[in-house]
This record gives structure tokens, sequence and C-alpha cells, in this order.
């Protein structure tokens, strides 16, 4: 899709198994996709990290850029975790937890077996090896 996004229309299954998405530039021309929950949260996973890559770049050249007007941080803002806990819930095998900052922050989660087993496998892939000694 050429030319600059004009118009973002998004339609959920009655099922809830996957979503339509249509997008349309200036020049009316559409482009569509299907996801399933998976690829859409991965979609909005990558829509959050640009998002906290332009704000941190509007920092740099000194406009404050993930700072709101009142001077308070964003909902994008990361927190630097100091502890975490996890349980599964019995009732829909969902993995329950929160993270807490160091500045006392919490945020809660709530995510399916799937999407906490690719969180795990990329976090672990993000680290440096360690030797065993």
């Amino acid at each position: 899709m050429d030319g600059t996004l004009v118009d973002f229309k998004i339609g959920i299954s009655t099922d809830g198994g996957s979503c339509m998405m249509v997008f349309v530039n200036e020049d009316r021309r559409t482009t569509t996709c299907s996801l399933d929950f998976n690829e859409l949260n991965d979609f909005i996973a990558s829509f959050s990290r640009a998002a906290g890559e332009m704000a941190r770049r509007r920092g740099d050249q000194g406009r404050g850029g993930d700072r709101i007007d009142d001077g308070s941080a964003s909902p994008l803002d990361p927190i630097n975790v100091s502890s975490a806990a996890f349980k599964l819930c019995a009732d829909d095998g969902y993995v329950l937890g929160a993270l807490a900052g160091n500045a006392g922050e919490v945020v809660g989660i709530r995510m399916c077996p799937d999407i906490a087993s690719q969180m795990t496998r990329a976090m672990l892939q993000t680290l440096p090896v360690m030797s065993r000694s």
C-alpha cells in the first residue's frame, strides 16, 4: 500500500477467533488482512514498540517525547521491573501475574499460555549465553 493512511477499520468475527482489518489510503485504495488472536496481539505489540521508539527519538531531540504535557509519564513508558509473580488461573487456563517496578508501579498481566510461552522464549533469546563454571 502506498500513500498516507486515511482510514482504518477493524471487524471481529462472531466467535472472537479472528478479525479483519481494512486500511484505506488517500487514493481510496484498500488493503485488507485477516488475523487470528495471536497474530493480532503480535501486531499490536509491534505498534507499541514503534510508538515507544518514536517517543524515544522525540525525546532525543529535546522535546520530551515520552512525557505528557503535564510532565507525567505516558502509559507506554517502560518500568524497571524489580519483581514478578505469576500463577495459572484454574478457571480458564490463562497465566495471571504482576510485574512490580522499582518505584512501586505494578502492571497486571493476563495472557494465554501460547503468548506466555512466546514471551518466555523471546526473553531467553535476548539474554547473552552464560557459561557454567
